[in-house]
């Protein structure tokens, strides 16, 4: 289960496209309460440019992960063999704004944000070898807990067939490595036992702000997904190991 997006490229694109979308706002007397909120209209040059410019960052975070995901298929072969072969089950977004068709309400921009698409099955937004039974929707856990994979149901459209894209950090990145000792982070990781998940790194400490301790629960997370009817699940993983990519 690979987990990637668009690295600084996304980033880069808020901060080049947030000032001169708020030329715009202030040229029509656009705004909300919340300063931090800033948009523009679809039929302006800017409020296109910046749906192109998001665009180009969920294709860089697509490309990204395949190359993740051939680098470790060649790295598994060069142990294994090369009759060694990984088949990608599905790719899809989180973080990001799509435009899609819903009923009685046509054409609308969905903005998910720390959320992924869940289709059922018969939706037409299925591809074709999902349209019987629902595409996957991919719910990672942390490096010491389970993941999902899950399936949307019917009565997702309530929630624009939106579901969450992972756990969810309980707890900051500066909080974590403030409360959290390597020891915790080592036996959260099963270190040293039968169990124990293999890391990547010559040290815990590097990457104690990605702790399972800063994560919430995700059997309870994945609880109230199929609690509100918006997706079932399809199967729990283990983690077995754990890769870090540098930042």
């Amino acid at each position: 289960m690979i987990h990637s997006g668009s690295r600084a490229w996304g980033g880069y694109v808020s901060q080049t496209s947030s000032s001169a979308i708020a030329k715009v706002m202030q040229r029509f007397n656009l705004g909300t309460s919340d300063p931090r909120l800033v948009f523009a209209p679809l039929e302006h040059a800017e409020g296109r440019h910046y749906v192109n410019m998001m665009y180009s960052a969920l294709n860089y975070a697509v490309v990204n992960r395949h190359l993740i995901a051939y680098a470790i298929r060649e790295a598994f072969r060069d142990v294994f063999g090369s009759k060694c072969e990984f088949r990608t089950l599905y790719d899809l977004m989180h973080n990001y704004a799509w435009e899609e068709s819903h009923v009685d309400q046509g054409s609308v921009f969905v903005h998910r944000k720390g959320a992924t698409r869940a289709l059922p099955a018969g939706h037409p937004d299925n591809p074709k070898p999902y349209l019987a039974t629902g595409h996957p929707a991919l719910i990672p856990g942390s490096m010491g807990t389970a993941s999902y994979i899950m399936v949307g149901q019917p009565q997702g459209a309530d929630n624009y067939y939106s579901i969450c894209h992972g756990a969810g950090r309980i707890r900051s990145r500066t909080a974590t490595k403030r409360l959290i000792s390597v020891e915790d982070f080592a036996t959260a990781l099963g270190v040293g036992t039968e169990d124990e998940i293999v890391v990547n790194q010559r040290s815990l400490e590097s990457i104690i702000d990605e702790s399972p301790q800063a994560y919430k629960n995700v059997d309870e997370i994945i609880d109230s997904v199929t609690g509100a009817g918006l997706a079932q699940v399809v199967a729990k993983c283990k983690p077995l190991v754990a890769v870090k990519g540098a930042k």
